[in-house]
């Protein structure tokens, strides 16, 4: 009967365990997603967006990345602690380079503007300047508001550098602020849908926001551009290395 007991409870306690290992098989050291690029392998050219949210990089094990989008600035004053550690990192691994500023819907455009210019001031990069635009994170403000900001920004950016900024949203603040208003800006759209990003006219294409690689402590966006190696390559030719004044 003791034998029997002590069996039962064997039994259950390793259902229980094994039920956790189910919910939760992301563990550093398992593996959740052998394949976290699998929904947009049908393009070679990959990358990576990054901040001091992602934790500690190796950076030596992401030679295989075409390009890598570091967060700069958000708002006015705040600036990404880790920008120059990432920086330093991929640019030893001529791996290309974009930069964003987080956009603050309390915040003027050309302060804005002006504030992620001046944090990244002698930096040279391969694409155009991003700005983010999203609710999350950012207070409900009335929406003519907000893409009058916007326009302020992106129009200040245009003026300092004579390149238009890419403009990185997901499917809900594309229809919010940038449909029909800035329908002339280069798309980096967020959805982990297929269907989406064949429907519009996106550029880039952030289709996981919760991968987990081994050169990362922390979960990680992924992301890739849509088009052929040799389109990329065309690109970048058309969109020269260039160092913020």
């Amino acid at each position: 009967m003791f034998k029997l007991t002590i069996l039962i409870f064997l039994i259950f306690f390793g259902l229980i365990g094994l039920l956790v290992w189910k919910k939760f098989p992301h563990k550093r050291g398992q593996i959740s997603d052998p394949n976290p690029w699998h929904l947009a392998s049908n393009y070679p050219v990959r990358g990576l967006d990054l901040s001091h949210h992602n934790g500690k990089i190796m950076y030596e094990g992401l030679d295989s990345l075409d390009f890598v989008f570091l967060k700069a600035s958000e708002g006015t004053t705040l600036i990404d602690r880790d920008f120059e550690n990432h920086y330093k990192g991929f640019k030893e691994k001529g791996i290309a380079l974009g930069v964003y500023h987080f956009f603050r819907f309390d915040s003027e455009g050309e302060e804005q503007a002006t504030h992620f210019l001046n944090r990244i001031k002698g930096y040279t990069f391969h694409v155009p300047l991003i700005v983010d635009v999203e609710q999350d994170k950012n207070p409900k403000i009335d929406r003519n508001k907000v893409i009058d900001r916007l326009r302020n920004f992106i129009h200040h950016i245009q003026k300092k550098t004579g390149q238009k900024p890419i403009i990185y949203t997901n499917g809900d603040e594309y229809s919010n602020f940038v449909q029909n208003e800035f329908d002339d800006q280069t798309l980096w759209l967020s959805t982990t849908n297929t269907w989406r990003p064949a429907m519009m006219d996106c550029t880039f294409w952030q289709f996981n926001i919760d991968a987990d690689l081994m050169e990362i402590t922390h979960r990680v966006d992924l992301n890739v551009f849509r088009g052929s190696r040799e389109e990329w390559n065309k690109y970048l030719n058309v969109n020269k290395p260039y160092t913020i004044q």
